[in-house]
């Protein structure tokens, strides 16, 4: 989960984060959000480690679609952050060629005869996917593209949007180290120049209010509620 403060919170309550599969023997493990590796769960049944599936099921919609692409004997282009443990989980159930590519500059120099499909890591931004599409249709003659954005990542950013045109000043609620988080903060900023990002209601004493009316706020899909509620609590005190 990519909220420090939510993680440290489940800390207190006995539930540590492990990075490495085998550091769970031991206890029950809850897959994170964004799942794990098809070999880590072989590695954790080797081990005999209990197992509890907590991964996002839109998650979980990409992955099969690059299998059947693979099947397909399709070149799989995916819209994501390399890194991103997502990704990178994602990448564990190709049966094919994958490229994953964070912009349509990206897109590889393969013969226009190469079968393409095309999915998304689930809180991409749409725009940059149907721009990537569009790039992909100019630049092959077979391109299946299937939009894997989860809803909720494309309605919050599109009222993110639709919220920093109206107020004075917005505030993003979440990790720093949110992909999702980050990524609405810049589409809010590119609305409102006048957008915070923010992990926690402390933080909004750096914050200037100065010739502010209207505060908008929104946070990443991580963001737990004590955390929004707190800095809504923060601000319903501004004079």
């Amino acid at each position: 989960m990519h909220n420090p403060q939510e993680v440290e919170r489940l800390r207190g309550l006995g539930i540590v984060a492990r990075e490495r599969i085998e550091d769970c023997a031991g206890g029950p493990t809850l897959i994170r959000t964004h799942g794990i590796g098809k070999q880590d769960i072989q590695r954790a049944r080797q081990l005999g480690i209990e197992l509890i599936d907590t991964t996002c099921p839109h998650v979980k919609v990409p992955r099969r679609h690059i299998e059947e692409f693979g099947r397909q004997r399709r070149t799989v282009f995916l819209l994501g952050d390399a890194g991103h443990p997502e990704v990178q989980a994602m990448l564990s159930y190709q049966t094919g060629p994958v490229e994953v590519v964070s912009r349509p500059d990206d897109l590889p120099a393969l013969d226009a005869k190469t079968p393409v499909g095309i999915v998304a890591q689930t809180t991409q931004s749409k725009k940059t996917f149907d721009l990537l599409v569009e790039a992909a249709r100019c630049k092959f003659s077979d391109v299946e593209a299937i939009c894997t954005i989860c809803d909720d990542t494309a309605r919050r950013q599109a009222e993110g949007v639709l919220l920093a045109g109206k107020v004075d000043l917005m505030v993003v609620i979440g990790g720093r180290n949110s992909a999702n988080t980050s990524r609405l903060a810049h589409i809010c900023r590119a609305v409102q120049p006048r957008t915070f990002h923010i992990e926690c209601a402390a933080e909004l004493g750096e914050v200037s209010f100065d010739k502010v009316s209207k505060i908008g706020i929104t946070s990443g899909a991580s963001t737990p509620d004590w955390i929004f509620d707190e800095v809504e609590n923060w601000l319903a005190r501004v004079e």
